[in-house]
């Protein structure tokens, strides 16, 4: 089982290295990240801020210069080691994480990588968003048919809860 702390600081970084948002970014939306740029700017010097304190910006500046695996890894654990040895530093990056989570979007997705021979009759979908203002719905993605396909009437709704 992954600690809260460990599972901070891997959030952290992955949104403090670019090669890691524009993987994320290409799965989202360069939309969606636009909601949450401020909290990752603001994870970005609350992080920033503590690795000078602490003498280690080094590593923050070569994980993100070139972000392998083992420069990210050592870029998590000072991170780690930070949120134990300082509990304010800890707080705050945790509610900055679930700022970032409450400003990111759900991703909604129907029938996702269809692959048809032959013929196919789907009947009529309803999707349904409840109260998530920054939802994404998305319905048929990657579709290879070889044959017929009938869909019924396809809705996407928007509710306020």
């Amino acid at each position: 089982m992954i600690d809260p702390v460990s599972l901070v600081a891997g959030v952290v970084t992955t949104v403090l290295l670019p090669k890691a948002l524009e993987k994320v970014g290409e799965k989202i939306g360069e939309t969606a990240w636009d909601k949450s740029a401020e909290a990752i700017q603001n994870v970005r010097e609350t992080v920033q801020a503590k690795l000078q304190t602490a003498g280690t910006t080094g590593l923050l500046t070569r994980a993100e210069t070139n972000p392998n695996e083992v420069n990210t890894q050592v870029l998590q654990a000072e991170i780690v080691t930070q949120m134990q040895e300082d509990q304010d530093f800890a707080t705050k990056l945790q509610e900055l994480v679930k700022q970032m989570q409450s400003q990111s979007p759900t991703v909604q997705v129907i029938l996702k990588e269809l692959r048809v021979r032959g013929k196919v009759e789907i009947g009529n979908i309803k999707q349904i968003n409840e109260g998530q203002s920054n939802a994404q719905q998305k319905f048929g993605k990657n579709w290879q048919v070889g044959g017929d396909v009938k869909v019924g009437d396809v809705t996407q709704e928007n509710r306020s809860v």
